[in-house]
């Protein structure tokens, strides 16, 4: 148990800046309260957080690209071609 609350309190103290409940939940490990079982929870909920993130920046990425694709189709209709610069241009806004 030593060992993964160690490695948990090196993950939250990480985490600090990038997440307003870490500071909490790592006085929380750090405590004497803390057992295995909620060592093991907390580490289910930051797995279950990082799978959250990753889908929602997937979706962002998903919908930039939705985006892209739908102004390349209206660039195409108007003028009936687009050439290879315009869309290099379009590709690096992703």
């Amino acid at each position: 148990m030593e060992i993964k609350k160690q490695l948990l309190i090196k993950v939250l103290t990480k985490l600090k800046p990038y997440r307003d409940l870490a500071e909490g939940i790592l006085a929380l490990v750090e405590s004497s309260y803390v057992d295995n079982q909620a060592i093991d929870g907390i580490i289910r909920l930051i797995n279950q957080s990082i799978k959250t993130v990753k889908k929602e920046r997937e979706k962002g990425v998903m919908q930039k690209w939705l985006e892209l694709v739908q102004r390349i189709k209206d660039m195409e209709e108007k003028e009936n071609q687009i050439s290879d610069k315009e869309l290099d241009k379009l590709l690096a806004d992703i």
